[in-house]
């Protein structure tokens, strides 16, 4: 009996063994089905949570893209945009230049369509492809396109008081009667009569160069050079006053220069900075954005008020002929107010200053890499100077090839690369012979006069500098076609033409009747800034070899 026992006993625990290894043998299999179960829900989670992150940011890309299908459902050709960067995405970017953006554009349909429809982040815009176009906008049809994309932006700068008074960001009549009232002081019957402030400016500019090259070998940084002539005559002719830029060079910084500049260069990059906000205009209002600087307004307001002291405490001895004295009658005739006369200030300062110098520049580096072209324009100087070595006013505004140096230079550098219109009352636009494009009012219209001015349908070779294309007044011709536009057209071209060429002409036939302008070890090329333009970038270092005669 007892063996029996055992023997059950033992085969008892065998098969419970048995069970045990049968059960164990199951266990991986059962916490591997439960890891494989876990994984699952792990994706299930993730899923579910990509699908509520793409229905929470689906209406924010509706919103972007929703008006991707505006041309289209017009019938105009669309340059395909960017979700939320739209057609020009360097604005937002600042990876590429505008001038770079739209020259992607222009090359891949112009001679197609004479204009596309694109989108300034998610704002739709007409651009232009074809100058007739151009010239149906500015000239033709002025009456439908008014207004600037500046003075769209000025209701939103409410603190900007000397912007609202420049015809520059005006719009309506506001921006006729600001321009009426500015430009009377820039006509060209009062420069005639102001001749005298370019002519002593521009001796003064020799003579300051004449020191410089001594003390540095001929070689002088050119932007400096310009910048200093340009502020020179533009504080004499406006404030009436020496501003010691030529005269008194150890000052550094100069006052004058220092606030112009920072002046200049703080309106030109808010312009980008308003234009790339378009997406949420209310950011403007919110950060109390402003085109001038606080400083400079207190700077340029000071200075226009000891000036007009100063002119009335000379009394009737001083009947200089200047802005300044326009700017007089303006007070006494229309009753302008303070911030009005520094308004028109700012105006001329403008024109005058910054874009001017630039032309300056780059004519001037023009000229030093092309030696053939600046000895033929020395050539036309020197033999109409006057046996006391100037020339009069006339004979400036009558010398043939120095207006073609200028305009070759001026389409070149492009220093306004294109201009921007905004629909004031709705009109037509003849897309094709079949097809007829409505223009809503407040769409914008960009014309692109830098890729005009760079197509080689319109100016064979185009990066070549060849004053010779200009010949025979050439260039009345090509701004009637819309080819050439270095001022804009039309009635709200700019205002500063007549200055602007007037400061570019002098300052060129002193320094060539004086120095021979010889290149820089190296060969400078124009980049896009960071704002619109394709310019010169940081110092032109060029050789002035003085003449001894």
């Amino acid at each position: 009996m007892e063996t029996s026992k055992g023997s059950l006993n033992g085969r008892c625990l065998i098969k419970s063994e048995r069970r045990r290894n049968r059960v164990d043998q199951y266990q991986p299999r059962v916490r591997g089905a439960c890891k494989y179960t876990d994984r699952g829900s792990m994706y299930i989670i993730v899923a579910l949570g990509l699908i509520v992150v793409h229905l929470m940011l689906l209406p924010i890309y509706v919103y972007l893209t929703w008006h991707h299908r505006y041309w289209r459902k017009r019938g105009l050709v669309t340059a395909r945009p960017l979700t939320l960067l739209g057609t020009y995405p360097g604005l937002l970017t600042r990876q590429s230049n505008l001038v770079e953006d739209v020259q992607k554009v222009y090359d891949k349909y112009k001679g197609k369509h004479r204009a596309v429809g694109v989108f300034v982040t998610r704002q739709p815009q007409i651009l232009v492809l074809d100058p007739e176009l151009a010239h149906e906008v500015l000239v033709l049809n002025f009456r439908c396109y008014k207004d600037s994309l500046t003075s769209s932006y000025i209701r939103h700068a409410k603190w900007d008081k000397y912007a609202r008074q420049n015809p520059f960001w005006a719009s309506g009549q506001s921006w006729r009667s600001l321009r009426k009232d500015a430009q009377a002081g820039i006509s060209g019957h009062r420069l005639k009569k102001a001749y005298a402030i370019w002519e002593e400016g521009g001796k003064m500019l020799t003579n300051y160069m004449t020191a410089q090259v001594t003390e540095h070998n001929n070689l002088l940084e050119t932007r400096d050079l310009c910048f200093r002539y340009t502020a020179h005559v533009m504080a004499d002719f406006i404030w009436g006053i020496d501003a010691g830029t030529l005269t008194r060079p150890q000052e550094d910084p100069n006052k004058v220069q220092q606030m112009a500049s920072k002046w200049t260069s703080y309106a030109f990059y808010m312009i980008s900075v308003f234009m790339a906000s378009i997406v949420a205009p209310f950011i403007r209002c919110l950060l109390r954005l402003r085109f001038y600087p606080k400083e400079t307004d207190e700077f340029f307001s000071k200075l226009t008020k000891e000036s007009i002291e100063m002119r009335l405490s000379a009394g009737s001895d001083n009947s200089r002929t200047d802005y300044l004295s326009h700017l007089l009658q303006l007070r006494e005739q229309k009753l302008a107010t303070h911030d009005d006369l520094v308004g028109h200030a700012l105006t001329v300062m403008l024109d005058g200053y910054d874009t001017t110098g630039t032309a300056l520049l780059h004519a001037l580096y023009y000229l030093a890499e092309n030696p053939a072209s600046q000895q033929k324009l020395r050539m036309e100087v020197l033999r109409n100077l006057d046996t006391d070595k100037s020339l009069s006013f006339e004979m400036l505004c009558a010398l043939p090839y120095l207006d073609q140096v200028v305009y070759e230079s001026l389409r070149l550098s492009s220093l306004v690369p294109q201009f921007t219109k905004v629909c004031t009352n709705a009109t037509n636009i003849q897309i094709n012979e079949f097809k007829i494009l409505e223009v809503e009012a407040g769409m914008t219209i960009m014309i692109p006069n830098y890729q005009f001015h760079h197509d080689k349908k319109y100016f064979p070779d185009p990066e070549m500098f060849k004053p010779e294309r200009f010949d025979d007044a050439a260039h009345l011709e090509l701004i009637r076609k819309g080819v050439f536009l270095p001022f804009s057209d039309g009635p709200r071209n700019c205002m500063g033409i007549r200055l602007a060429m007037l400061t570019l002409k002098s300052a060129l036939i002193h320094i060539l009747s004086e120095f021979q302008v010889v290149r820089g070890k190296e060969k400078l090329i124009p980049n896009g800034d960071a704002g619109f333009g394709v310019v010169l970038q940081g110092n032109v270092n060029l050789e002035y070899r003085r003449f001894f005669k």
